[in-house]
């Protein structure tokens, strides 16, 4: 007679609870690295808009800047809200601009980006009288 051999109920039981363990840490894995990626995603949107406000600030050619000034701007399908705050500088004719940038009007911050501006020539050349 022939023994026949095999795995018994409490083996199959430990390797199945031993993979099931194993397919939960990878599940998690993927879902913060998906997660990461998102916030990523969102943090490089954010800083796409502050970029762009500096820059129309810069072809605006106004002055004095407006502190508080808000806007939004469409990027990646989705309404982004700035914020520019000014903050004088003890140089004069030259401020600090930040802007920030959430996702609603007065949602969490996601990216906030900070330049000096000086007060543009022609601003300056009115005040001399040239």
């Amino acid at each position: 007679m022939r023994l026949m051999r095999g795995f018994t109920l409490i083996e199959v039981m430990v390797a199945l609870s031993v993979f099931s363990l194993a397919a939960l840490a990878a599940l998690q894995a993927a879902s913060g690295h998906l997660t990461g990626l998102s916030a990523l995603q969102d943090k490089t949107f954010a800083q796409y808009v502050a970029s762009n406000r500096l820059a129309e600030l810069s072809i605006e050619n106004n002055w004095p800047l407006e502190n508080g000034r808000k806007g939004q701007q469409e990027q990646a399908d989705i309404t982004w809200y700035w914020q520019q705050q000014v903050t004088e500088t003890v140089t004069p004719n030259v401020v600090a601009v930040t802007i920030k940038v959430m996702k609603s009007e007065n949602g969490r911050e996601h990216f906030r980006l900070t330049r000096y501006v000086r007060k543009p020539d022609s601003a300056v050349e009115s005040r001399n009288g040239r």
